[in-house]
């Protein structure tokens, strides 16, 4: 099939040259990857549920075909050479609390950066791989393993993104008085979660097919978290 050439793409992707490379999640991935001088990218997973290992393998399976999948449609398959989803696995962190695992993931990401890249965190400080991680509980695995059709697109299915240099937040006096608020404590209008009850919480509900490969590339050098953020319960399904 002949492109006339208004239909002709300005920047062509090396991948599929019939398409924008800006359009093209696997050459913007690259490019990230690049930019940073990275030889391995993806979110760290923290295993929080330990009451099967046959279903861990199956949501580990479903989770990571999606990232194939992803790949395969921008014929970007090659970027799985540098994929590494690491995942920590320890009774100690069954059913622990975000705050418990942002401890853990700060002391990784302090050395990890030296360690897989060969360079110095301080090269790249706003690096997804070293800010955000996933953590998949028991209602997230179940969400995913109950999907009856994992082939078809899912509104249900979710894992945990935690923003891991998150801190709650806190306003000085004059932003009180903007707000016409005199103590802290009237911010916290939610319902708590995990004891806090701030609007935002410092981890979110996210669609697992783009967990990974899709949340990765949006977020991956995004400082602006409250850009995507939305509040449990809610799963957020368009990062």
């Amino acid at each position: 099939m002949n492109i006339s050439d208004n239909d002709r793409p300005h920047k062509p992707s090396k991948r599929v040259p019939t398409m924008e490379t800006n359009f093209n999640h696997a050459d913007r991935l690259e490019r990230l990857l690049q930019k940073d001088r990275f030889k391995t990218w993806g979110f760290v997973i923290y295993r929080c549920t330990y009451q099967s290992d046959p279903d861990w393998i199956r949501f580990m399976t479903r989770l990571l075909s999606h990232v194939t999948e992803y790949l395969e449609f921008y014929n970007g398959l090659d970027l799985l050479d540098g994929f590494a989803p690491t995942v920590f696995e320890d009774q100690s962190f069954d059913g622990a609390t975000a705050t418990l695992l942002r401890r853990h993931f700060k002391e990784w990401a302090a050395t990890a950066p030296q360690v897989e890249q060969g360079n110095d965190r301080s090269r790249f400080p706003q690096s997804g791989r070293y800010r955000f991680f996933i953590m998949v509980d028991q209602e997230a695995l179940e969400s995913v393993l109950s999907i009856s059709d994992p082939e078809r697109r899912s509104e249900t299915g979710f894992v945990r993104l935690v923003n891991g240099v998150w801190k709650p937040e806190e306003l000085d006096e004059e932003e009180l008085e903007e707000l016409e608020i005199s103590d802290p404590s009237e911010l916290q209008i939610h319902e708590p979660l995990e004891g806090c009850a701030l609007e935002d919480v410092g981890w979110m509900k996210v669609s697992y097919e783009d967990a990974e490969a899709r949340a990765f590339l949006k977020i991956g050098d995004n400082v602006d978290w409250s850009l995507y953020y939305q509040r449990p319960p809610c799963i957020v399904t368009w990062i």
